[in-house]
């Protein structure tokens, strides 16, 4: 059972577009409001088959095409993002008639995004995107990644990069057609992953403006004093007017994903930068990797811990006979590495500490033996 999540837009009406009374909004309303004008519609396409190739291009929408050549079935779901506007509203009804009769038993809802519309750029942009944007998310999390699909053929073109960058965040994959091919194009679901470090100082002010909708430019200016990291993170911020700033959709996307609990990222301390040296060379260990794959993943780090110690600090133990063990702690979203030994310092370490609090001392030394603490990526050996 799949979770298709579609924009959609007016290509439902096409045998209406040549009318003489063009269709828009007014059009809906002459012909008695969103539903009957959804059902006035259906009417022009009701009999086309999903299975026909020409009527695919010809008599159904960008959304039915689509998702026909994904194969949607009766037990599947569909969610149609529709705009605010009659029109738009009318197509989604439409189509949802459609897939609800030739497919029965499919969950076929529409869901009007407020701010999803043509005639205000701004609104648009600061309002509908981010709308979207949260209304996407909220599917995923309701449905789980590994069920949903993307959909942005059929709507709003602009709508696409922002679809396909929720994709490869939360990695759900995206398909698309292109405009009259009748190929499904799957749009890369690349593995992004956000420079934590760099925008974890930043939480604080995300927060308050999520808490606040808005904030003064002035705040923003201050929490980024150089002109190079404001040229960078400028795409997180939406100018507001009257000297407002609030966050746009991809600052929508950073602050959710800062909030997630996922990834660490590892920090070595400078005694293990040279354990890590002296402990590659030991066969059958990969600490490199090992960190790495820690950090990422919390089940990782939960099966690997394997001896707790006092001020926060703990073991990590690779797995059964190996002979590397880590000494780690977690502070925000770093994983510091203090040490790194083999098995018979790990004994030794592990005998002193049954007579004395090891961990507070090496808490207590912190300063002189271990920092700085440097971020593993930019290490170079």
């Amino acid at each position: 059972m799949a979770v298709y999540l579609c924009t959609c837009g007016t290509s439902a009406a096409k045998k209406l577009f040549g009318q003489p009374t063009p269709f828009n909004a007014a059009w809906v309303a002459e012909h008695g409001g969103v539903e009957a004008a959804a059902k006035a519609i259906h009417d022009t396409f009701r009999t086309a088959r999903m299975d026909d190739d020409v009527a695919l291009k010809r008599d159904l929408s960008a959304e039915i095409h689509s998702l026909a050549r994904m194969g949607v079935n009766d037990k599947d779901t569909v969610v149609l993002f529709s705009s605010e506007t009659a029109d738009g509203q009318a197509c989604a009804g439409a189509v949802q008639r459609y897939l609800e009769q030739v497919r029965a038993g499919i969950v076929c809802r529409v869901e009007v995004v407020p701010g999803l519309q043509v005639t205000d750029a701004h609104a648009f942009r600061t309002q509908g995107v981010l709308n979207f944007t949260k209304a996407v998310l909220d599917a995923i999390d309701a449905n789980g990644a590994a069920q949903c699909v993307l959909n942005p053929t059929g709507g709003f073109k602009s709508l696409v990069p922002y679809t396909v960058l929720i994709g490869m965040l939360r990695g759900v994959p995206a398909k698309y057609i292109f405009e009259q091919s009748s190929a499904l194009i799957p749009l890369p679901m690349m593995p992004v992953e956000f420079a934590r470090s760099r925008l974890e100082p930043l939480r604080p002010l995300l927060e308050r403006i999520q808490n606040e909708t808005a904030i003064p430019r002035a705040a923003l200016d201050q929490a980024l004093p150089s002109f190079e990291e404001r040229e960078i993170l400028e795409s997180l911020f939406e100018d507001q007017g009257q000297g407002q700033v609030s966050l746009s959709p991809v600052g929508f996307l950073v602050w959710e994903e800062l909030e997630r609990p996922t990834a660490l990222v590892p920090f070595l301390s400078r005694r293990a930068l040279d354990d890590l040296l002296k402990i590659r060379a030991t066969e059958g260990t990969a600490p490199d990797d090992y960190i790495a794959r820690a950090a990422r993943s919390p089940e990782q780090l939960a099966v690997g811990k394997h001896e707790p110690w006092s001020n926060g600090l703990f073991w990590l133990k690779r797995g059964e006979h190996t002979r590397d063990r880590y000494l780690v702690s977690v502070e925000g979203w770093r994983l510091l590495v203090w040490r790194i030994v083999d098995h018979d310092e790990y004994d030794r370490l592990l005998t002193e500490s049954r007579k004395r609090d090891v961990g507070a001392r090496v808490a207590a030394e912190r300063r002189v033996q271990y920092a700085p603490f440097i971020r593993m990526e930019l290490y170079e050996d």
